[in-house]
């Protein structure tokens, strides 16, 4: 029988990298950028990435006026631009704003008291222009609601305020710029609330957390464009409970949260720190960083590309500043991929599978060895004793295995070595 004589020890170091891969702690840099003519302090305004190394936002509230002005963050600058236009969206906050293709971001929503706002609007960065939708069949009046692009043409909207909870779900397409209502069982979609996080977490993947009904949640929801459906995700490791925070997505199967309204005992809403959710293996994890911004709610952040966000605005409550400082955090997985092969010298290994069909195991020696391959679960996917090894590489097929993180194991003179395998294709 294959390991028999130290099945304990297999086994123990088995569960011991399972929970040091769930417990790890990503990592990551934050920098002020500072950049030149910023926008006035703001919260709850309009935000979404647009074209390449530009962010545009728009209105918000600055503790004593709405605003409605439009502004564009250039990266390569490091400047922000004011638009001037003279049809564009009213003066309001609580609204949303999203990417819907590359040079084109979608504003619907808000609210200027007493009156919340339904209103459908494009930005075109070419044009440099506003232009408003008159739509029939649109969402009822509401603001803080979920917003996130589900694919190219495509805007996902969930829930809010609107003069009462709710948990509606819409796409926007712009293909026909239509709005339409999507059917799902009660029971079987998020709960009705406002201020929840949304954001694209892969093509026609978008994932919802946390909101406000009475109560901080903590829910963690999928929804899938090819099903039309929503699902509730129990993760592995849960984050705290937060509202009226901003998520975005990193990378390919994962998202980040910055900061956020916590509720704490001491009624502060000033929560400082970033959470990464992977979907592979369905959890969260807090990622540390030596420097951060000081904590806030009502802020925006939004994808920046090659594992890179850009955070902007909000308000800390405790010391009642407004803010309009703008941070880039660049991610620093723990794992990182050189030619699918990463060796260290206490006998653990980590390839990441993008595209390939084949593993290609390397070996410090040549002869023969047993290995196992589980499944996050302990579930034993294939086993073969007595292998022989005649170049240091052993290629494995994987090309029926899903995408998720898979180990394999493998014993040769003597010698255990306990490889994580993630699969992403």
């Amino acid at each position: 029988m294959l390991f028999t004589t130290k099945k304990f020890t297999y086994l123990s170091i088995f569960i011991l990298l399972c929970s040091n891969y769930f417990s790890s702690a990503q990592t990551g840099i934050w920098k002020e950028l500072k950049p030149t003519n910023p926008p006035s302090p703001r919260l709850a305004f309009g935000m979404a990435e647009i074209a390449e190394d530009k962010v545009i936002i728009f209105g918000g509230d600055d503790g004593t006026n709405l605003l409605d002005d439009t502004w564009i963050y250039d990266y390569q600058t490091n400047s922000w631009d004011k638009v001037n236009t003279n049809i564009h969206p009213s003066k309001r906050f609580g609204h949303r704003l999203s990417k819907i293709i590359k040079n084109k971001v979608l504003l619907f929503g808000g609210w200027n008291p007493p009156m919340l706002l339904n209103d459908t609007w494009i930005f075109d960065l070419d044009s440099l222009s506003w232009t408003e939708l008159k739509l029939n069949n649109i969402p009822t009046v509401r603001r803080n609601f979920g917003f996130a692009q589900l694919k190219e043409n495509k805007i996902l909207l969930f829930g809010g305020d609107a003069l009462g909870y709710v948990n509606d779900t819409w796409i926007f397409n712009l293909e026909d710029s239509s709005w339409t209502l999507i059917n799902s069982d009660y029971y079987s979609i998020p709960s009705p609330c406002e201020g929840v996080l949304m954001s694209q977490i892969d093509t026609g993947k978008v994932i919802l957390y946390g909101g406000w009904r009475f109560i901080l949640l903590d829910e963690t929801w999928l929804y899938d464009d090819n099903l039309n459906s929503w699902f509730q995700i129990i993760p592995k490791n849960n984050s705290i409970p937060i509202v009226n925070s901003s998520m975005a997505r990193i990378t390919n199967n994962e998202v980040v949260y910055c900061g956020g309204d916590s509720r704490d005992s001491k009624g502060s809403g000033n929560y400082d720190e970033l959470w990464l959710f992977n979907l592979i293996d369905s959890s969260w994890r807090i990622i540390q960083t030596s420097i951060k911004p000081d904590g806030r709610f009502s802020h925006n952040i939004v994808n920046f590309g090659n594992n890179r966000i850009l955070l902007f605005g909000g308000y800390n409550n405790t010391e009642y500043r407004w803010h309009n400082d703008s941070w880039l955090f660049t991610y620093q997985p723990n794992d990182k991929k050189d030619e699918e092969i990463l060796t260290s010298k206490d006998y653990s290994k980590s390839y990441i599978i993008t595209d390939n069909i084949k593993l290609k195991i390397k070996f410090n020696g040549l002869g023969k060895f047993d290995y196992q391959f589980f499944d996050i679960f302990g579930n034993i996917i294939s086993k073969k004793e007595n292998v022989i090894v005649e170049n240091s590489y052993l290629d494995v097929d994987v090309s029926s295995l899903l995408n998720g993180l898979y180990f394999f194991i493998t014993h040769q003179n003597n010698i255990v070595e306990v490889s994580k395998v993630l699969i992403s294709r």
